[in-house]
């Protein structure tokens, strides 16, 4: 009872405490009056757009991946399936990919086994893409750099790559053979090429698509960061974005204005940032709430059944 607990209360403290500690010395009169309607009347159809834009991409690769009958699982049900997930992703990321896992085996007839290595099959393409932006945009930067070291995102990058490539290989890894024909990584070793190659492409725009409401998101506070330190800065924020806590909020506001700080005043930086981060909080508990209401009551089912999962096996 005590782990589940700690599991839901964490990432509301350490939201608490990142909040407190980048509003000590800031004034908050300063950061409300940054938040102008002209402002809000860029960033909010942003918003919007990379919703619908986000959940488009996503709804796409899910049914790329999980083929099968497309009146039982096509791309609307993905698309509300994936929307079911959001309001407890907003909290705990990992608890939300296992209520995703859940709904996918539920909604496609496969065993949750198989749909949580659908949603791991992502994940790591994700963050392969990732680190390759961080890289270009460092690279980009030269000696503007921010003080992030290019070798070891490298040697990162090359861990990825080699893990996938190990999980596909044809011969057999020895004492690591069993883990490897594990089903979570059934998508992984199985995937077609030609599969994995369009997943790549898509999840690549959906980068691109953060990247650009990131953009819009400076554009409308007056923060004109140059493209290549946006492609460098914005994997840094979602990186800390996957911290535990309340959708990035408290620990996305410190990393945002330890990141821009060269590009405007601290006051103008949190106020950029509190309104990104409250309006993606905005629009995906909404979307789930409103989009997917009846999945969204039964990811939350599947988040109890994950829980009593992991106690029985702990």
């Amino acid at each position: 009872m005590t782990k589940p607990l700690l599991r839901w209360a964490l990432p509301f403290a350490v939201t608490a405490a990142a909040l407190t500690w980048v509003f000590q010395e800031i004034d908050l009169a300063a950061v409300a009056s940054r938040l102008t309607p002209s402002a809000l009347q860029v960033m909010v159809p942003a918003l919007l757009v990379f919703g619908v834009t986000a959940l488009a991409i996503e709804a796409e690769c899910l049914v790329r991946l999980l083929p099968g009958d497309r009146a039982v699982f096509g791309r609307v049900v993905a698309a509300r399936t994936k929307a079911a997930s959001y309001p407890i992703s907003l909290i705990h990321y990992a608890l939300g990919a296992g209520a995703l896992a859940v709904l996918l085996g539920r909604r496609t007839g496969r065993s949750v086994a198989d749909a949580a290595g659908v949603v791991g099959l992502i994940s790591l393409f994700d963050m392969g893409i990732q680190l390759s932006l961080l890289v270009a945009g460092l690279t980009a930067l030269g000696s503007d750099a921010p003080a992030v070291r290019g070798g070891v995102v490298v040697t990162l990058i090359a861990v990825i790559a080699c893990g996938f490539l190990g999980l596909r290989a044809r011969f057999s890894l020895g004492p690591l053979e069993r883990l490897r024909q594990l089903s979570i990584f059934d998508a992984a070793r199985t995937t077609p090429v030609p599969l994995l190659l369009q997943l790549a492409l898509l999840r690549g725009l959906f980068a691109s698509t953060f990247i650009g409401l990131v953009w819009a998101c400076c554009y409308a506070f007056g923060i004109y960061a140059p493209a290549s330190f946006l492609v460098a800065a914005v994997p840094i924020l979602i990186v800390v974005a996957m911290i535990p806590s309340v959708a990035g909020l408290g620990t996305g506001q410190v990393a945002f204005v330890e990141v821009f700080g060269r590009y405007g005043d601290d006051e103008t930086l949190l106020a950029c940032s509190l309104a990104f981060s409250t309006g993606l909080i905005v629009m995906r508990a909404g979307m789930g709430l409103l989009f997917a209401g009846e999945f969204t009551r039964e990811a939350l089912r599947a988040t109890r059944e994950v829980e009593a999962e992991e106690r029985g096996v702990a």
